[in-house]
Formats: C-alpha cells, structure tokens, sequence
C-alpha cells in the first residue's frame, strides 16, 4: 500500500505532508512525498534549455530536503522527483506505476483557513485521477500519534450511494474506524417561519434519510468484520456552509465524497454539489472514483479473510 503525497514548498505542503501521515499512519501504507519535474514532451538540444532543466531539478531536490524534517517518524517514507509533462499526469502516471491507494494534495496558500479551497493543479486533479483523491483543509494540523477514527460517507439516498458507502466501510475496515453516514439538507427560511414546525420538518426530514438509509447499512453489517456503525448525522441550513457546519466534527473524521456519474471510466469527476461539500467541509475529504469502490471493497474482502484464518 502507498500513499502519495504531492508536496510544494510552503504551508500547503505542509498540510499534505501532515495528511498523508496520518492516512498512511492509518492505513500501515508507505508514504511516497514526490514533486513533478516538469519536461518537455520533445527534448531540445538547446544548451539553454539544460540548463534550465537542470537548475529546476537541483531546486526541486533542495525543496524536498527542507520537507525531510517533517516527515513522519513512524511511517516508512520516501521523498522522489518524478519527471513527467505536467504536474496532474505525473501523479497519476505515479498512482499507477506505484499502486497507490490515494493522493495526497495541499490547499491553496489563498484559500479559506479551516476550509477546503482548490487551486489549479488540485482542480485538475479532482476532475482526472485514476485514484482517491485527499484534500487538506487549509491550517491542517494533527498530533504525531493521530489517525483516523471516523469515516465520514456523505449519503445523498440516491442511486448508486451504496457503492460509495461500502467503499466507505472499507477504508473504515483499514483504519480501525467508525462509519457514519452524513447527509446535508438546504431549506430556505423566512423570519415568519414557526420554530416548532421546523423543528418537526427537520424531525422528519431526519426519519426519512435514516429509513433509507437502513437498507445500505443492513449491506455493511452483512459484511463479515463490518465496522462499528455512528447515527447517520443531518445537517441542516440554508446553504452549504449552514447545512455541513450543523453536523458535528470531531478530531479524526475524514468525509468521502463520491464522484459523479459523469465521470468517464475510471476517472474521479466532481459534480457541482460535490464540490461545494468539498470546499465547505471543515476536515480532511476524500473524493473517491467510481472503479475505486469495488476496488476498496475486494480489499475489505482480503482483509476480512485474511481476519477469519
């Protein structure tokens, strides 16, 4: 098992170093902390540009020295330069030679503190990997010893949900940590609303996204070596922000996120309203793939019998 990091210089390095720690602290993968040299596609016999190319390389070497202090003590760590035409493609070019269960990315330096905000190359990213994709919230920090304890399914109750949540129960069977499903619903409000009939809309918005919910976590308990399963958590507000900040979040909770149905193949492709969970979440995200599902539930399956022996 590897775990990828796609380090830069800067505090948004930093909080994906941090991240990549404590999912590879997690999961008992290896941590691979890589910066893409960027190269031509055709090689110029220009001295020029040698020399350019060969400064950018010492540059890049310097840079994940300065990163090798922070690296993780536990965790078996790696720290690679990895030639390749663009930075996106590098990394999924690594994701596949290396078998990689995710990538790791930082924040933009001018994103929202406590928030998810992506820039250029993490967009890309998000829209093109073959492989989950980690974000760090922006300020990211977790103590030494820190890993995962609670896995975080964002549940819409709608088709193909299932898949995602199994997923979700197996990366919960390789951490050690709880499941709970969390659904997010956007109700207007006026100031001539009556408090008690929105408390009983809420009530019963709540009953009805847990009772279907009960048929996919009958499918996770059904598994043998199943997680330990939380309430599914509502949030409610007038937007996105108001809905994911009533849930309660504690230190240790990742949320996955699944990818749209208009992703091409393998490919992880978000969705408006997966990226607005995206940037309002206040803890690390996980936006899976679609051929990462059943992926990461044949592995719950070897886990599981490996378990049983």
């Amino acid at each position: 098992m590897t775990t990828i990091v796609a380090y830069q210089p800067g505090a948004a390095g930093l909080e994906a170093l941090r991240l990549g720690a404590f999912i590879a602290r997690s999961t008992g993968s290896r941590l691979l902390v890589t910066m893409v040299m960027e190269t031509p596609s055709a090689p110029s016999v220009a001295r020029v540009d040698f020399q350019y190319t060969s400064l950018l390389r010492q540059q890049l070497i310097a840079e994940l020295e300065e990163a090798k202090p922070d690296a993780p003590s536990d965790v078996e760590t790696e720290f690679r330069i990895h030639d390749a035409r663009s930075v996106p493609s590098g990394l999924a070019e690594l994701a596949e030679t290396e078998a990689a269960d995710v990538i790791v990315v930082g924040n933009s330096t001018h994103g929202v503190l406590g928030r998810v905000s992506l820039g250029s190359v993490t967009n890309h990213l998000v829209h093109s990997s073959p492989v989950p994709i980690a974000l760090a919230p922006r300020g990211f920090r977790v103590d030494t010893d820190d890993r995962v304890r609670r896995v975080n399914a964002a549940y819409g109750g709608v088709a193909g949900t299932s898949g995602l949540v199994l997923a979700a129960a197996g990366i919960c069977i390789e951490t050690g940590a709880e499941l709970r499903l969390t659904s997010f619903s956007l109700q207007s409000r006026s100031i001539t609303t009556d408090l008690i009939a929105e408390g009983e809309l809420r009530t019963t918005v709540t009953a009805d996204v847990r009772e279907r919910a009960a048929e996919t976590l009958a499918e996770v308990r059904r598994l043998p070596n199943a997680p330990n399963i939380a309430e599914t958590a509502v949030g409610f507000g007038e937007d996105w922000a108001d809905a994911i900040e009533h849930v309660s979040w504690d230190d240790g909770d990742v949320l996955v996120v699944g990818s749209s149905d208009m992703g091409a193949g393998r490919r992880v492709f978000l969705g408006s309203t997966g990226m607005r969970i995206v940037h309002e979440s206040p803890v690390p995200v996980v936006v899976v793939p679609g051929s990462a599902v059943q992926t990461l539930v044949d592995r719950a399956e070897d886990t599981r019998a490996e378990a049983g022996r």
